[in-house]
């Protein structure tokens, strides 16, 4: 089972030229994608304003919450607090505080960029999108290799 501490992640996955609804649709997409690899997968993000109480989102086989009157951390937390088998879940983040968390419960950790690495479809893997959300997906770890490119041309 993984949990995703969903906007750590998603915000080191690039696309920033989208808006944040784009950007988490794809990201849905591809953990759909890569769902068996984990046994499960669930993203916690934090709370929709327009949504009273916490939302769960279970259209696809990726379970999504948006926490609502509390963190999407303290979510993630509590999830851990309740699991029988803590030590059967995967949880993805850069966070300090819940990575800290997690190991005093001894989860497993893997970091935002490593599942991005994981979890990067090859471009036929992806669902078609509709029209107006097309994008090229340009993970973290490529996004750097350019930026590391970018500087060396430009001297800096």
């Amino acid at each position: 089972m993984l949990i995703v501490d969903g906007y750590n992640v998603l915000m080191q996955m690039g696309l920033r030229d989208k808006t944040l609804e784009v950007r988490r649709d794809h990201f849905i997409r591809i953990l759909n994608i890569r769902n068996k690899m984990f046994g499960g997968i669930t993203v916690v993000f934090d709370g929709k304003e327009e949504i009273e109480g916490s939302y769960i989102k279970a259209r696809t086989p990726v379970k999504v919450i948006y926490t609502r009157g509390e963190s999407a951390d303290d979510c993630i937390k509590s999830m851990i607090e309740k699991s029988q088998n803590p030590q059967a879940i995967t949880i993805a983040t850069d966070d300090r505080e819940i990575k800290d968390f997690a190991k005093m419960h001894f989860c497993k950790l893997i970091s935002s960029l490593d599942l991005i690495s994981k979890v990067s479809p090859v471009k036929k893997e992806l669902p078609e999108e509709p029209e107006e959300n097309k994008d090229d997906f340009v993970n973290s770890v490529k996004a750097r290799a350019i930026t590391d490119e970018l500087k060396k041309k430009w001297q800096m």
